[in-house]
């Protein structure tokens, strides 16, 4: 009897160990409870600052700087753009402009496990579908379509007579891209592609400048537009607007060859707002933005009010926003009234409560939930 105890409790401590040195931790299953790490892009010094990596531990509020310089013998690279956790491949996409190349990482380890080089001008990207991703660039103009299996690029496909396209949103098969223009040429669309076939389906004629997006639990697209600044005479600039479309209406319209039309248009009535970096909790039914570019204030507006609420919930010099759905937290990218140096991770409750602040680096710009 004892030799089967024995027996029986060294299996359990020999399979214990055998799940550890596979290293599942759980982390990537959906079901495993909250997240626990959030991975913070740093984009670094103007114009050739090494960018680098935080991983902030969620159930600890600790911080551990340069995890990726950690894992690598070689730097990151300048300028980071943008990232995304492929959870499939368990792999962490960076989009490094400032070197002309995308790194794909292991998002446990943070190693490099393969790099893209010659790449103009990444921006902004995502995954598609099982096996392609998509990452927008202003010099193609358009996008590079990747194979997500090895990381090559399998096609570039451009956006014609559209100026800056940036930010990127994913829903079913159709792949919405923000053509967000430049000092010279506005631009007011909203370009949307069909991701198996890489193929133009149409534009939505949006406010000036739209430059971030989110699709609520409702199945509604909200584009949010930061308006026609004018340099010359700031006080002649346009609105911002914040534009609903039902995607479930869109896409009859589209199959159907019917005019797309928006459910509404909220405009915002200070012209001296330059909101941004939208986000949204679909439990509060809350959205967050940036109310000035490159930085500005956090402000919390109802979904569902007729009007945009534009009076600070915090505060403070914030580079970039975004929620955690699942820990129900706000994050905060600060950033110093001298950008170039470092800023810090702020986190806060839906209310804009502060939990904690932790010094991170040079112009954090980004999250990704693990």
């Amino acid at each position: 009897m004892k030799r089967i105890i024995l027996f029986a409790l060294g299996l359990l401590i020999f399979t214990a160990c055998e799940d550890d040195d596979n290293g599942d931790d759980g982390s990537n299953d959906p079901g495993a409870g909250f997240q626990q790490t959030a991975l913070i892009g740093i984009e670094g010094t103007s114009p050739n600052g090494i960018s680098s990596l935080a991983a902030y531990n969620i159930t600890n509020q600790t911080v551990e700087n340069n995890v990726f310089r950690k894992a690598n013998i070689n730097p990151m690279g300048s300028q980071l753009s943008d990232m995304f956790f492929d959870q499939e491949r368990n792999q962490l996409v960076l989009l490094i402009p400032g070197s002309e190349k995308i790194i794909y990482a292991d998002a446990k380890t943070y190693e490099i496990k393969k790099q893209i080089n010659d790449l103009m001008m990444v921006r902004k990207g995502a995954k598609v579908m099982d096996n392609l991703y998509y990452v927008t660039s202003p010099e193609i103009p358009g996008f590079y379509v990747l194979n997500a299996n090895n990381g090559n690029v399998v096609a570039e496909v451009e956006n014609l007579g559209k100026t800056n396209p940036t930010e990127l949103q994913v829903w079913e098969d159709m792949a919405f891209i923000c053509n967000n223009g430049d000092a010279i040429v506005k631009d007011s669309t909203v370009s949307i592609f069909r991701t198996t076939e890489d193929t133009l389906i149409t534009h939505l004629m949006v406010g000036h400048s739209p430059n971030s997006m989110v699709v609520d639990e409702e199945n509604h697209l909200w584009i949010l537009c930061s308006g026609d600044f004018n340099s010359a005479n700031p006080l002649l600039s346009g609105l911002g607007s914040l534009w609903k479309y039902n995607l479930d209406t869109m896409k009859m319209a589209i199959d159907s060859g019917w005019t797309i039309s928006p459910d509404t248009v909220k405009y915002f009535t200070n012209n001296q707002l330059r909101p941004n970096s939208l986000t949204y909790d679909d439990q509060g039914k809350n959205f967050y933005y940036l109310d000035g570019l490159p930085t500005g204030n956090i402000v919390l507006t109802g979904r569902d009010r007729n009007k945009i609420e534009e009076f600070p919930l915090v505060s403070d010099n914030f580079y970039y926003i975004t929620f955690d759905p699942r820990n129900l937290e706000l994050y905060g990218m600060r950033v110093p009234s001298d950008i170039e140096s470092n800023g810090d991770l702020q986190v806060f409750d839906p209310v804009g409560n502060l939990k904690t602040s932790l010094r991170i680096g040079v112009k954090p710009n980004n999250v990704v939930f693990k």
